[in-house]
């Protein structure tokens, strides 16, 4: 389809790496695109990030939880101006730097202080690395924003038993979780609420992007 005018191919990739890895061959496989742009939700590291600011990554480390290998990978200097650009709208906080991707949700705020202070990283992800490594073999232009749905104070319900192979949120199992825990449904409702914050933000930076192209 296109918005703004721009020609575009909308994925739904699912959360993971390799979920998100799947969908990217899978659409290399019928097209090339000029650019692949990520976006999602992150976890904030640093105290300085509110629900719905924006990270437009500058570099994208991965890690595992044992820290038994680490790779680096910097975002597409062919973009230079990006995050002036972006930044030329004053409604939505935007910062630049450095994006974590790990292979499972950061659900306690110490873990969160943790991986923060360790990688001086501003946010964490499940899906990023996986996007810019292959982009970077296939020698596709990759740009990455991440929009924080929680903050690193905050600490979260693990939300891994609710995701299904696809890398989807099952709404069955959710809602079990929630019929089993009911004191779980206000952190819950408060986590949605965030993650509308963290969307509206990101669609609206989103048209501020196609807008430049």
């Amino acid at each position: 389809g296109s918005w703004e005018g721009v020609s575009i191919v909308l994925v739904r990739t699912g959360m993971g790496k390799d979920c998100a890895l799947s969908a990217l061959k899978e659409v290399l496989s019928r097209t090339v695109p000029a650019l692949v742009l990520s976006i999602g939700y992150a976890g904030g590291l640093d105290l300085r990030l509110k629900v719905g600011d924006l990270v437009v990554a500058d570099k994208v480390l991965e890690i595992d939880q044992a820290a038994t290998f680490s790779k680096s990978y910097l975002v597409n200097p062919q973009q230079p101006d990006l995050f002036e650009r972006l930044t030329s709208q004053k409604k939505i906080m935007i910062y630049k730097g450095t994006l974590l991707t790990v292979n499972q949700v950061i659900s306690d705020s110490s873990a969160k202080q943790e991986l923060g202070s360790s990688h001086k990283a501003l946010a964490v992800d499940m899906e990023t690395s996986s996007l810019i490594g292959h982009c970077i073999e296939k020698q596709i232009p990759f740009v990455s924003v991440r929009a924080i749905s929680d903050t690193m104070e905050q600490s979260l319900i693990n939300t891994s038993s609710f995701v299904d192979g696809e890398g989807k949120v099952s709404k069955i199992k959710a809602g079990w979780y929630a019929a089993t825990h009911p004191h779980a449904i206000k952190n819950l409702i408060s986590l949605r609420s965030q993650s509308q914050k963290a969307t509206a933000n990101l669609t609206e930076i989103l048209g501020v992007f196609l807008r430049t192209l």
